[in-house]
């Protein structure tokens, strides 16, 4: 990559820079949060509110102390009230409750190694509620979280949560779902949510699961298939997703979408290899995926800046890396004279075609 020196696009440059490191510290600053149950007591927030302090503020300044910030600094303030409070949102567990598969399904049961049960969100319990949103290159990630015990119903495998229809899950396939016409293909079966969801459209013919773990097949007959809605419209087959959909033509479905993944980063390769079999397959967790490639050109464009060399890119232990590397291939006589250059460089489709 060949950066033009220029004042304008330095200040630009070290802006998105800063950004990036902003967006991967946020990031693992809320995964920890995420990970405990009882940062925030209920009496705590309550004794708050008494003292006249507002709901959110009370969260975020149990926040600061938990992060071990200093509220007063203004660089922590604006991090913290750009990132987290304006993304800090009380959820209505009757939004959740009256979801039609959750209505039709609401039982727990086991099958061989799998197990489906209730897990529960504990009052003032952060939580990622839907995919990140991404504005200019800030990534916010949906921070909810409910005043009273809520449970949602997931699939286990021992302590293991394989899959579960939290708000997360209900909010991020939202999209996908509105999407779904004709005859459409679902790449991973996990509680059936998403089929549920499509066999009540009108507008969905058919829907075809592919699933290769047979212990999952089995649980969901047993204890899930009894409760479906229009099941004449689904069909399940057991075979590798990925190889199924090397082997589709284009005109066979009017839609596809996959759910192979727990997380983005252990989807993203996954992400890439099935857009390139199919650029037009929609992929779960879509935005935070493009999300973590424009973090690796970034990482990448900070390295040339810092004078990095051709082999500091010729072996990846990560598939980050990977990726690194690859953008580095393609990009190593990329001339970058002005932000548009840059802005370019960095939009989904651009970062999504040098790997495909």
């Amino acid at each position: 990559m060949i950066i033009k020196n220029s004042p304008v696009l330095e200040k630009e440059l070290k802006k998105i820079i800063d950004i990036n490191a902003t967006n991967m510290n946020v990031a693992d600053m809320l995964m920890t949060a995420f990970s405990y149950t009882d940062i925030i007591d209920e009496n705590d927030i309550k004794q708050y509110i008494k003292e006249g302090w507002d709901e959110k503020d009370a969260i975020l300044e149990v926040l600061y102390d938990f992060f071990q910030l200093d509220s007063k600094n203004e660089e922590n303030q604006t991090v913290m009230d750009s990132y987290i409070l304006r993304n800090l949102k009380c959820l209505n567990p009757k939004d959740y409750l009256s979801n039609p598969y959750v209505k039709a399904i609401g039982q727990t049961g086991k099958n061989k190694k799998y197990a489906l049960r209730y897990i529960n969100y504990y009052p003032y319990q952060l939580f990622a509620f839907d995919d990140i949103k991404i504005d200019g290159y800030q990534e916010n990630s949906q921070i909810g979280y409910f005043k009273q015990k809520f449970s949602y119903l997931a699939l286990t495998e021992g302590n293991n949560i394989w899959m579960s229809l939290n708000p997360n899950e209900i909010e991020t396939m939202k999209p996908f779902i509105d999407k779904g016409k004709g005859n459409v293909l679902v790449l991973g079966l996990g509680m059936g949510y998403v089929p549920y969801m499509l066999a009540i459209k009108d507008f969905v013919k058919s829907i075809t699961i592919i699933e290769k773990d047979q212990n999952i097949i089995d649980l969901f007959n047993d204890l899930i298939w009894p409760k479906f809605a229009n099941k004449e419209k689904i069909k399940i087959i057991k075979d590798d997703a990925v190889l199924y959909a090397k082997k589709q033509k284009e005109a066979t479905y009017d839609y596809i979408f996959a759910d192979l993944w727990h997380e983005p980063e252990d989807g993203l390769s996954l992400f890439v290899e099935l857009k390139k079999i199919n650029p037009t397959i929609d992929c779960w967790l879509n935005d935070s995926m493009y999300a973590l490639l424009r973090r690796c050109m970034v990482t990448l464009i900070e390295e040339t800046l810092n004078g990095s060399k051709e082999e500091d890119y010729r072996f990846s232990k990560t598939y980050t890396d990977k990726v690194i590397n690859t953008f580095y291939a393609k990009t190593k006589n990329l001339l970058i004279e002005k932000k548009e250059d840059l802005d370019n460089l960095l939009k989904d489709g651009s970062l999504l075609s040098l790997l495909i």
